[in-house]
């Protein structure tokens, strides 16, 4: 089991990313059920590990270039830029990926993760409304030959801080996933979430809720919902503050109702708080497929 990266090497993880456990071979299965009906369509929690990954993943990003930090914190030195603007009617950072070099993390990206807002507002501002978007962005990773680009709109609201001076946002997103590569297909995804700051002994997490609806790339529709939050480490305070952090969806878990499948899915995200295993298990009706996240 690998443990919390360095620092040096979490920065690199600042990007918006989708590690494609997307591949349509089989699974390793465990089976603890003896009923014989067959349903090993797992697709769907494979599609919303990734669109969940991305959400959480480019909001970091974000944060990040909001906060000021590095172009190496948050793009891996020479593998991109960001870009400021308060000349428009809005404020606005463009965090450009070249796509010519790998991050630390040995993914590849090209395009651009776009965020504007209310003039004079600040980023952080409580009650500041915050647009996201993506420009001809995508992940590829070449462990796997998969591909993924990634397009749409989230909007997010800064709903204020705690007592400990801790953000919380809620937000709406609409994703499209286009794979390539290894494996292909289209994936569409919307969601309304609540996105929490928390702090747990010195590290920083996201402990996100909320519900979504989705297409997986095999066209089977789907909704969900979260059971037990989903963390995933603060890079951009958790960098400024010198500690490890990690890049992959942590601990929760989710109940997926697939349309025509006879039995609900329980997606699990298995790495354990504080490592980086970039693992989930899907599990249906007893049978457990074990799937590779980012």
């Amino acid at each position: 089991m690998k443990k919390l990266s360095t620092v040096a090497l979490g920065a690199a993880l600042l990007s918006a990313v989708i590690y494609a456990g997307c591949k349509k071979d089989t699974p390793a299965t465990t089976n603890t059920n003896t009923n014989t009906t067959t349903d090993n369509d797992y697709y769907a929690a494979q599609d919303e590990a990734n669109a969940s990954f991305v959400l959480n993943d480019s909001k970091n990003i974000s944060d990040g270039a909001a906060k000021g930090q590095s172009t190496e914190k948050v793009l891996g030195g020479a593998c991109g830029t960001i870009t400021a603007d308060s000349s428009a009617t809005t404020d606005s950072l463009d965090i450009h990926f070249t796509g010519t070099c790998p991050s630390p993390d040995g993914r590849y990206r090209s395009g651009d993760i776009i965020v504007y807002w209310t003039k004079g507002k600040g980023y952080f501002d409580s009650a500041a409304s915050i647009t996201q978007t993506w420009r001809n962005y995508s992940v590829s990773n070449p462990a796997t030959l998969t591909k993924i680009a990634v397009s749409g709109l989230t909007n997010l609201k800064n709903t204020g801080k705690d007592s400990l001076g801790d953000h919380s946002w809620s937000y709406s997103s609409n994703v499209t996933l286009t794979y390539s590569g290894g494996t292909t297909g289209t994936s569409s995804w919307s969601a309304t979430r609540n996105n929490v700051l928390t702090r747990v002994g010195n590290v920083w997490y996201y402990y996100v809720s909320g519900s979504a609806t989705g297409t997986d790339k095999n066209g089977t529709t789907y909704t969900l919902a979260i059971k037990s939050p989903l963390v995933y480490t603060a890079y951009w305070i958790n960098l400024a503050a010198g500690n490890a952090v990690c890049g992959c969806i942590e601990a929760g878990s989710e109940t997926l109702t697939r349309t025509g499948k006879p039995y609900p899915l329980t997606l699990t995200y298995t790495s354990g708080v504080g490592n980086c295993d970039y693992t989930a298990n899907a599990t249906i009706n007893g049978t457990t497929f074990a799937i590779t996240v980012l």
